[in-house]
């Protein structure tokens, strides 16, 4: 084989491998489309429960205010009974004068009799206390 032919096959077959390989791209675009369409996929997922939520936010606040006016509306609308009024004061009952004459358990004069015996007692001086020391 001579040098030429050598060299052209080489040339064809480095040629030949400089091309495309429509192989690696179509998997490529394959793995592309599966990755967007699972994206997608999980975006709406994400999205339709995201709005049944916010649903079912504003069905609840709607049936709470709808449940509140019906409460408002059928509430006891009879005002408070008027304050009843004070009944009269009875008559002071009168006591017997008798019950209220009570005698004296001690006498006047018993009574100053002890108040002069306990004041002469307590004024009179004895010689033997003067000037003696407290504890003996």
């Amino acid at each position: 084989m001579s040098r030429l032919s050598i060299l052209l096959a080489l040339t064809a077959f480095l040629a030949s491998s400089c091309g495309e390989d429509n192989r690696n791209r179509i998997a490529v675009e394959k793995m592309i489309q599966e990755e967007v369409t699972q994206r997608v996929a999980t975006y709406r997922e994400n999205r339709t429960q995201r709005c049944y939520q916010d649903a079912v936010k504003e069905a609840s606040s709607l049936a709470d205010s709808i449940l509140l006016l019906q409460a408002r509306l059928n509430r006891d609308t009879a005002s408070k009974p008027p304050r009843p009024t004070r009944p009269e004061r009875p008559a002071a009952k009168k006591l017997r004068d008798s019950l209220l004459k009570v005698a004296p358990l001690l006498s006047e004069d018993s009574i100053l009799k002890l108040l002069r015996l306990d004041s002469l007692q307590r004024d009179s001086l004895q010689p033997d206390t003067i000037g003696a020391p407290l504890n003996q």
